[in-house]
């Protein structure tokens, strides 16, 4: 009785500090990952299910599209997110995103011939694009010790999703699996509802009344809304009063910088094989010839991703982003290396019984257990963060257009890289792009922890040195939000 009491104490507490309430927001923004991670593991167990179908005729090629159909209006989804964010809101670009989604969903669900399943495909890829909005809020109202544990939540929504997916498709039909994946579009509809304006948005407007609301409900103090009003309508008569063309604000080194670094830091992630794994894990394991059931191989393969986005969200919350791509890609490139050996000796010596059967799994459950440390949210997070408030919007959505074209590519030609290189080849490539991007990170990548998005902004302007300066002292709200997650989440 004493401890329910201690513990409901310490959450309305946690609740009136505002910190809980952008956890919530953080929670129901990023919902709409939950339908990315669907859409993104959805043909890991669609092509294995029709290849068995005799109703369908699956070639390698049908395959490559019914993956690659996913992904490849992902990029005309990211141009009408950025557009729709900039003039209508934050929130009703996440909340238009559950449109397509539903309507994909169904004709997949309801198909009964390939080219309703493409056209679904086709759809919900246009959703997923869409829903890179879900970053652009959820930064714009944390705090900076907040923001990057609040981002965390999208991959760990995604990682969620393609396991919810992988399950599915083991116990279900590939149709239930869809129909089953409207709920989440639901969801996140009417959660949106509840929530207010990201505060960054409606200072365009200029409507101080909103603006003051908004704040109020995530840092559930006068004294900090007001003062979060000032600062920021101060900045927004300077941004919005002054007279710039389109080439200063998108050509300018603060808008250049980051584009160039995200898109580089993109194009590794993706050579990397992330995705290619993601979206062919049941064909995948099938390419190793492991003596286990290939969906629950990759069940196992989901959950750890899964588990690894939850351990993200703490570490991205302790330390630099940069150290953790670092160490993300190297330990990528650590467990291909054993992997690439294993298949190239099993290649040349075709004929010799294989020891070691189950190295492929072990080297796979490391490869995603890695990518989830840092390379594969990452990118995501500092999207949300890299660009100045006036482009902030319409750069996220362009640079992630760019990124999902490459996931597009990636996903496409796997299979032409499997009859071109080889397994091994296709690997060795995983392998390479994984060691440049130790690299890149080490010395490219610039640090955002604990920064606040006007110190970034000023950093890409060429204000501020990479390493060496340092993050003002915080605000009154900040304080708060700082000790509340320090001690809830972290600890």
């Amino acid at each position: 009785m004493f401890m329910n009491k201690v513990l409901r104490t310490k959450l309305e507490k946690f609740w009136e500090y505002g910190a809980g309430r952008m956890i919530l927001a953080a929670i129901c923004a990023h919902s709409v990952s939950v339908s990315i991670g669907i859409c993104q593991g959805y043909s890991a167990i669609l092509i294995p299910q029709l290849e068995s179908s005799p109703q369908y005729n699956i070639t390698r090629e049908v395959s490559s599209w019914l993956a690659s159909l996913g992904v490849v209006t992902n990029p005309l989804g990211s141009i009408a997110s950025g557009v729709l964010a900039e003039y209508m809101g934050r929130k009703m670009a996440i909340q238009l995103t559950t449109i397509p989604f539903f309507i994909g969903w169904l004709c997949i669900g309801l198909a009964n011939e390939l080219k309703w399943i493409y056209l679904g495909r086709i759809i919900t890829g246009i959703a997923s694009g869409m829903a890179s909005a879900s970053y652009t809020y959820v930064s714009e109202i944390s705090t900076p010790e907040s923001r990057g544990v609040l981002q965390a939540l999208g991959p760990i929504s995604a990682s969620f999703g393609i396991l919810l997916t992988y399950i599915w498709g083991y116990f279900f039909q590939w149709r239930y699996t869809a129909l089953v994946s409207l709920f989440f579009c639901v969801f996140t509809l009417i959660s949106m509802s509840f929530l207010p304006e990201s505060p960054a948005h409606l200072v365009k407007g200029k409507d101080t009344k909103k603006i003051f609301e908004a704040y109020l409900f995530f840092r559930r103090s006068n004294a900090k809304a007001q003062e979060e009003v000032e600062k920021h309508t101060s900045k927004s008569s300077e941004f919005y009063n002054t007279q710039v063309t389109w080439k200063e604000v998108f050509c300018c080194p603060a808008t250049v910088k980051p584009f160039l670094i995200l898109v580089t830091l993109f194009f590794l992630q993706e050579m990397s094989g992330i995705y290619s794994i993601l979206f062919y894990t049941v064909n995948f394991f099938k390419e190793t010839h492991l003596q286990v059931d290939d969906f629950l191989a990759s069940i196992v393969v989901g959950g750890i991703r899964f588990f690894m986005s939850i351990v993200t969200a703490m570490l991205i919350n302790r330390f630099a982003r940069r150290s953790l791509c670092v160490v993300s890609s190297f330990g990528m490139a650590c467990t291909l290396l054993p992997l690439l050996i294993y298949i190239r000796y099993y290649e040349i010596f075709s004929g010799e019984v294989k020891r070691f059967a189950y190295l492929p799994l072990v080297s796979v459950i490391f490869n995603v257990f890695f990518s989830m440390v840092g390379m594969l949210p990452i990118p995501y997070i500092l999207v949300g963060e890299y660009f100045p408030l006036r482009a902030r919007s319409i750069m996220s959505g362009f640079v992630i257009c760019i990124g999902q074209t490459f996931i597009f590519i990636s996903v496409k030609i796997y299979p032409n890289l499997i009859n071109l290189l080889g397994f091994s080849g296709t690997l060795f490539t995983f392998f390479v792009a994984s060691c440049v991007a130790v690299i890149f990170c080490k010395f490219v990548l610039p640090e955002t922890k604990d920064k606040s998005l006007d110190d970034i902004e000023e950093y890409f302007r060429g204000n501020s040195n990479k390493d060496s300066y340092v993050l003002p002292h915080h605000t009154i709200g900040e304080t708060t939000a700082k000790e509340i997650f320090s001690i809830k989440i972290t600890t």
